[in-house]
């Protein structure tokens, strides 16, 4: 693949004096959201990057005095955050928010706020890299739906999160039943956003978790383009 990112910078909030990559569900005392609200930080954190850097993608739910320039106090974050959760992105219990609901609920904030744009759950495996990087192209990030193990949830099978480091990329975490957003790629390695802090998940290991663990249905992107 070719290499690819975001023209701006990617949210960051300011939390105990260090500043994040993109929102984390984690800072969440209420555990409906620590547990289960990955899919509300992922939809909050595109919002408000493309409210911040497209001009047509203005949201009457982000207030000018919140959004600053990209940089916002933790306080201001989950704010915002809550209200997306409240208006639009529901958790439902033991489960969070399913990727075709997320799509459904992304698309009724752009049809409520006048967006030309329109969302979709799922691409074909062997769209999917081009679909990556076609919103790339177009400055729009990417929610990942790392799905949980298909057909049975309770096997422990996961995907391999990565740094970055001198000597390649060192594996750090894993997740599953997780959603994550892609804001660049480096041939083979898609730069993520994944509680508050910046990771690498390698193409090929995800593309193949999806045939033998999960499936497309719950493991795919949310493709989001401009209305024809």
């Amino acid at each position: 693949m070719e290499r690819g990112k975001l023209k701006e910078p990617y949210i960051a909030i300011m939390k105990d004096g260090m500043l994040s990559y993109g929102g984390s569900q984690e800072w969440w005392k209420r555990k409906m959201m620590s547990g289960y609200g990955c899919g509300v930080v992922a939809a909050t954190d595109i919002l408000l990057y493309l409210d911040l850097h497209k001009e047509y993608c203005k949201g009457r739910e982000f207030q000018e005095e919140e959004k600053g320039s990209g940089f916002l106090d933790v306080e201001v974050y989950q704010k915002c955050a809550e209200t997306m959760c409240k208006k639009y992105f529901p958790i439902i219990p033991c489960l969070g928010i399913p990727g075709w609901l997320l799509a459904i609920e992304i698309n009724r904030y752009f049809i409520k706020n006048r967006i030309s744009l329109r969302a979709t759950f799922g691409v074909r495996s062997r769209n999917m890299a081009n679909r990556i990087k076609a919103m790339l192209a177009h400055d729009i990030p990417v929610i990942l739906a790392i799905g949980p193990n298909f057909p049975l949830p309770v096997r422990k099978h996961k995907v391999s999160f990565y740094e970055k480091i001198e000597e390649g990329y060192e594996k750090i975490a894993e997740a599953a039943a997780h959603f994550v957003v892609i804001t660049g790629f480096e041939g083979q390695w898609l730069r993520i956003s994944s509680w508050g802090r910046e990771y690498y998940i390698n193409f090929y290991e995800y593309q193949n978790y999806i045939k033998k663990y999960s499936c497309p249905f719950i493991s795919n992107i949310c493709y989001i383009k401009k209305k024809k």
